[in-house]
C-alpha cells in the first residue's frame, strides 16, 4: 500500500497520533501474537501485586501488573517477535526520520501495555514528563509505533486519545489531568483508536490518552517500539540479547546501537 507521508506527518503533528492501515501482513501478526501471549500469560500468572517496575527474565516474561488485569511487559527479539520487517520497516523508519528531521535515530524501548478481560480505565495521562514548561514544542525527542496483535475495538479496551493535547505545556496541569478531565460537565472530544490486525499507529507520548476497560473474552496485546533522536537519554536501558544484535543488518545494528547487550 502507498501512503502519503506528508499527510501522515501532518496528521501526527496536528493530532498527536496517526494510523497506517494494512502495513504488516496479518499472518506475521498472528505468529507474533502466539509467541507474545506465551510470555504474557506467564507474567499474568506470576505477577499478582501491582508494581512500578517490570520483573523477570526477557525470555520467560519480564513484566508487571500495572492496574487491575492490565499488564506491562518488555519483550525479547526472539523470533517471531524480533522481526526486522517490523522494526526496520521502511515506512516506519522513514516516518520517524522525517518527523525528527534526523536520519540518526535509534530504538529506545521494546515495551507493551496489555489489558485482559476485567481491566478498568487507566487515568488520563501522558507517557512523558513536560520538558519545556509553558512552551509547546513542535516535536518531542521520542515517540512510538504501536503494533496491535489483535483487532482492537471498544469491547477489548482500545486506547482513547485526546487529539492536539501534545502541545499543552502548562506546569500547573501536569499530574492533574485525570482529576481535571473527569470533572462533571468537562467537555471532551476523545477519539478511540480502533484498528484491525496489520495496522499500526504512531503516538506522540505527550498526547493525553488512557486505556479503557476490556469487557471481551480475550486480552488485547500490543507491541510498542520507541524511536528517539540521537541525543535522547533513556530513563532505563533497552536490553536485548547479543546474539540478536550480532545477527542484525547494518541498519538494524545502528537502530539498536544504544541497547545494553546480554548473553
Amino acid at each position: 500500500m502507498q501512503y502519503d507521508m506528508d499527510q501522515k506527518i501532518a496528521e501526527f503533528r496536528v493530532n498527536g497520533y496517526t494510523v497506517f492501515e494494512d502495513l504488516i501482513p496479518v499472518e506475521k501478526i498472528d505468529r507474533m501474537r502466539e509467541a507474545f501471549m506465551a510470555l504474557l500469560d506467564q507474567v499474568r500468572e506470576r505477577e499478582t501485586e501491582i508494581r512500578d517496575v517490570e520483573e523477570g527474565d526477557l525470555r520467560t516474561g519480564k513484566g508487571r501488573l500495572q492496574r487491575v488485569h492490565r499488564y506491562c511487559m518488555d519483550w525479547p527479539l526472539d523470533p517471531p517477535l524480533g522481526d526486522p520487517e517490523v522494526y526496520e520497516h521502511p515506512v516506519i523508519v522513514e516516518f520517524f526520520e522525517r518527523y525528527f528531521v534526523d536520519k540518526d535515530i535509534f530504538i529506545s524501548c521494546l515495551h507493551s501495555n496489555n489489558p485482559y478481560p476485567g481491566s478498568v480505565y487507566q487515568n488520563w495521562h501522558r507517557d512523558t514528563k513536560l520538558l519545556t514548561p509553558n512552551i509547546g514544542n513542535p516535536s518531542h525527542p521520542t515517540s512510538a509505533v504501536k503494533v496491535p496483535l489483535v483487532d482492537t475495538c471498544e469491547e477489548n479496551g482500545s486506547f482513547e486519545v485526546i487529539p492536539g493535547t501534545q502541545y499543552l505545556a502548562i506546569p500547573e496541569y501536569e499530574g492533574k489531568y485525570n482529576d481535571m478531565l473527569t470533572q462533571p460537565g468537562f467537555h471532551l472530544n476523545p477519539r478511540r483508536v480502533n484498528m484491525k490486525r496489520g495496522t499500526v499507529w504512531m503516538q506522540d507520548p505527550r498526547t493525553i490518552h488512557r486505556g479503557t476497560p476490556n469487557t471481551s473474552d480475550h486480552a488485547r496485546p500490543e507491541l510498542c517500539i520507541c524511536f528517539s533522536k540521537p541525543w535522547y537519554q533513556l530513563r532505563r536501558p533497552l536490553i536485548i540479547h547479543r546474539e540478536h544484535f550480532e545477527a542484525m543488518s547494518e541498519r538494524g545494528r545502528h537502530l539498536f546501537r544504544n541497547a545494553q547487550l546480554i548473553d
